[in-house]
């Protein structure tokens, strides 16, 4: 893939905090490639997280406009570097991502931790939808 290991840890990291359910690494893994191979942003919550003073359980519009390289909704690319220390199945995904179409994801907000995965932007508005209605 052409990556560094510095690249390959922070992928590693960004999968270790948005994933819960194990299965799903490969693929979250997967959609970051995706979105990076068409220049798109990353958009990862658990970016902003990493940069705010402390945990948030909901982050605001307001959160996603702060200033700082490791803002993943204001800049493309990967962060600077790892956002937390990934586990060896999270550095396992960013080294064999499964591949698919999906450029976005959304949590499932019925207590699985899992995430619904979407190919279009207007797919991904329906699963956030379909997630919000499950709350």
């Amino acid at each position: 893939r052409n990556l560094s290991l510095h690249e390959v840890l922070t992928i590693a990291s960004l999968v270790e905090r948005e994933v819960v359910v194990d299965q799903e690494r490969a693929l979250v893994a997967g959609v970051i490639y995706n979105r990076i191979n068409q220049d798109m942003k990353l958009e990862i919550d658990a970016t902003v997280q990493y940069l705010l003073d402390k945990p948030k359980a909901r982050l605001l519009y307001k959160d996603l406009k702060v200033q700082s390289p490791y803002n993943t909704y204001l800049n493309k690319g990967l962060p600077p570097g790892p956002i937390a220390s990934p586990s060896l199945a999270s550095i396992e995904a960013a080294l064999n991502p499964e591949a698919s179409d999906y450029l976005f994801y959304v949590t499932k907000k019925d207590g699985t931790f899992g995430h619904l995965f979407a190919k279009t932007y207007k797919e991904h508005q329906q699963n956030i939808a379909k997630s919000k209605a499950a709350q």
